[in-house]
Order: structure tokens, then sequence, then C-alpha cells
């Protein structure tokens, strides 16, 4: 076998000139992928399942059970990176579902964990009852970490993350109390992008979070789609999802998307299963 051969780039344009200076080698493991579900059914299973227990059901719960059920049914993709390449298990689907404060000014979240050993009831009221927290400014772990942020001047900002970073997900260290839990963001980061009227888009993946998929909800709208051969308009719910290809793969995202579009599409019946 020959070695490979090459021959300069004589005249390169100058976008690619400076292209080529000015980012390194590529490094980011992050792949993406989205899916449109047809969301007929579930919109009025929302509507029955208000309506009979009283519980405020939203489509973000919905959409959190179903990504709870996909990884604890895939429990080898329900992992972290630590120390620069170990990969470890988590023993629980642990949920962080993003929350705008301040009027939409500001973000934050909420965590549910061992979200996969509630009911969809539980769920809804246990997101909802973490949401009211961190909006009335009663949840302490979360108020005193953004507290100490606030106050951190711009050119420490940095150096503390990287120390948290270090604290809570390298050496596990769990201190809620002065605003760093151990493993802060869990398995999946859920974020509803719908009420801002976004149609699609991809979260990028923070160095402190470690999960193994971002999942973003997109606004629900009408769509074209095909149903027993004819084209009708039905209201799609769009999801974008960021995977760590360190532990999510091409046959992994296939094996949670499959999940996660049999609960969302029809979750009256996955629940009857369950």
């Amino acid at each position: 076998m020959c070695a490979a051969e090459f021959v300069r780039e004589e005249s390169p344009s100058t976008f690619r000139r400076v292209a080529a200076a000015m980012w390194g080698k590529p490094s980011d493991p992050s792949i993406y992928g989205s899916m449109d579900l047809d969301v007929t059914e579930t919109q009025r299973f929302i509507e029955r399942y208000r309506e009979k227990t009283g519980v405020r059901l939203t489509i973000t719960h919905v959409v959190a059970r179903a990504v709870a059920r996909a990884f604890a049914e895939n429990p080898d993709l329900n992992c972290k990176v630590r120390f620069g390449g170990r990969l470890e298990r988590r023993r629980t689907v642990d949920l962080f579902v993003s929350v705008a404060t301040e009027k939409g000014k500001d973000l934050s979240g909420v965590r549910v964990d061992a979200a996969e050993e509630l009911s969809l009831g539980e769920l809804a009221k246990a997101v909802e009852r973490e949401v009211t927290s961190v909006r009335s400014g009663t949840d302490s772990t979360y108020t005193k970490s953004r507290n100490l942020l606030a106050r951190t001047p711009w050119w420490l900002t940095a150096p503390l993350l990287r120390l948290t970073d270090f604290a809570t997900n390298e050496l596990h260290v769990h201190l809620p109390s002065q605003g760093m839990p151990r493993d802060p963001f869990g398995t999946v980061v859920l974020t509803n992008v719908g009420p801002f009227g976004i149609d699609t888009a991809f979260a990028p993946f923070l160095p402190l979070g470690r999960c193994a998929m971002l999942l973003l909800m997109s606004e629900i709208q009408l769509r074209p789609t095909v149903v027993d051969g004819a084209v009708v308009a039905r209201p799609i719910l769009r999801l974008c999802a960021t995977f760590d290809h360190r532990i999510v793969d091409g046959a992994g995202a296939g094996r949670l998307a499959k999940i996660i579009r049999q609960w969302v599409e029809d979750p009256e019946n996955a629940e009857k299963k369950a």
C-alpha cells in the first residue's frame, strides 16, 4: 500500500485561508438529529387527562416522560464521561427542565431525579412544584448558584465555572447548600422553545453539563403530513436533539427516537403498557 500523497493548494480562496488559520482541529463530539411527531392524539389526550385528574398537564411533561422511559429502556446510553475518557453509567434517569425566569430575561431550570420511576401525573406535579420554587426564589440550590455567579467579577467567571465542573463532575462533590449539586444537569436537558415561536433550533453542550442529550421542543405547527396516502394538515411537534457522540451513536439515537415517538404520539396506550 502506498503512503498518502499530497500536493499543496496553491490558490485557496480568501475565506478558506482565513478559516484554516482561525479554527483548530475538530474536537467537538456533538451530533444532531430532529424528528417531527404528529401530536393530534397527544393534544386530545392532554385535554382528557386535565379534565379527569385536574393536573395541569402540558406537552413538555409528555415529552419528559417519553425521554425518561427511552433512557430507562436503554441504560447503556444513560452515561457521562469523567476524567477525560472514563464512561460511567447513572443509576437513575435524571432530567433537567429549563425554565424561563425574570419574565423571559433569564434562564434557569429544575431537576427531577429518577424521573423514570414517576407516573405521568407525578412527573407533571414534580416539574410544576420545582418551577414554582425557582420562579418564586425559594429554590435554595439554583438560587444560590445564580446569586454567586451574579456577584462574581467577569474575569473570575471562567475559573469559577472550571472549578465547579471539576468539583461536581470529576470529583462528584455534592454541595447543594453552596449552589453546587453533584452532576448538576443529569441525563438530559429538556428545553421548550415553542412559546418563543422558534421553529427549529439545536442547543450547544455546556462543559458543566455532561449530559448524553440536549432536547429542544419547537412550536407545535400545522404541517403537511401524509396520512393513508393523502396529504393533510396535522399539528406537528418538532424535536431537535444534540447528542454526545462519545455516548450516543446513530444506532443508539435511533433506539431513543423510536421509544420517544411511541410515548409522545400515543401516550394513552404507552401508559397502559408501562
